[in-house]
């Protein structure tokens, strides 16, 4: 009966180390994430930075195509070429709103509000992950139209 409860009580000691070890090793990836927020929201900044640019030059090149002169000799987009270029737009807007106000957040001058919006970052990783996705299938859209467009 003794060897019954020594084995039981090992098992459960076993299994709180074991516990405990999940939980720091979870703590330090969860402070390793805050801490990298500040990088995180810069990178974002910068790829949105140039995905802007490169829509901006996609629809320049578009509109000065021979394919997409209107009858009245102004260049001008088609229907779908719009709607890609304005779904592109749109998504990165948001996106980069959502994105500056954690930045300004993360730039603030009060310790515990930068602290806050780091811990933001990391808990509303998901809905920039979504954003993200929304953004390259956009992008994904724009780049079948300009692929239609060289046919």
């Amino acid at each position: 009966m003794a060897e019954v409860l020594s084995v039981v009580a090992s098992g459960i000691a076993v299994t709180q180390a074991a516990q405990t070890v999940g939980q720091a090793i979870f703590s330090v990836q969860l402070w390793r994430e805050v801490k990298d927020a500040p990088e995180t929201i810069q990178n974002m900044l910068d790829d949105l930075e140039v995905t802007g640019e490169l829509v901006a030059a996609i629809e320049a090149e578009l509109e000065s195509s021979a394919l997409s002169t209107g009858p009245d000799g102004n260049s001008c987009l088609t229907p779908l070429q719009d709607l890609t270029i304005r779904r592109c737009r749109q998504i990165q807007k948001k996106l980069g709103d959502f994105v500056g106000d954690l930045a300004a957040d993360i730039a603030s001058s009060r310790k515990r509000k930068r602290l806050l919006a780091k811990a933001q970052v990391v808990l509303k990783k998901e809905t920039l992950a979504s954003y993200e996705r929304r953004l390259e299938k956009a992008l994904a859209s724009l780049n079948s139209t300009l692929q239609l467009n060289l046919m």
